[in-house]
């Protein structure tokens, strides 16, 4: 599992992340809450997002999402490791 990027759209941040695919073009996003995969089939639904940096991201907010929701998640552990780097 990796970061692949960070995404905002609207007032919601996400983190892209991938789970050991090959094809670069499928991933998924997490907003701490809920994981969405992206892939040729629906990259259209995603195109309004628009691709930042971590620091225009606050992982702090989706770390504390995913903690509260779903702390056996293996994104975790990356995003705790993110933020102190």
């Amino acid at each position: 599992m990796e970061i692949v990027g960070y995404y905002i759209h609207g007032a919601k941040e996400y983190v892209a992340f991938s789970d050991g695919e090959k094809n670069p073009a499928r991933f998924k996003i997490t907003d701490g809450f809920h994981d969405r995969p992206v892939n040729e089939r629906n990259a259209g639904k995603y195109q309004g997002y628009q691709k930042v940096g971590r620091e225009d991201i606050d992982l702090e907010k989706i770390i504390s999402r995913m903690r509260g929701a779903r702390p056996w998640h293996p994104l975790l552990k990356l995003l705790r490791k993110e933020r102190t780097a």
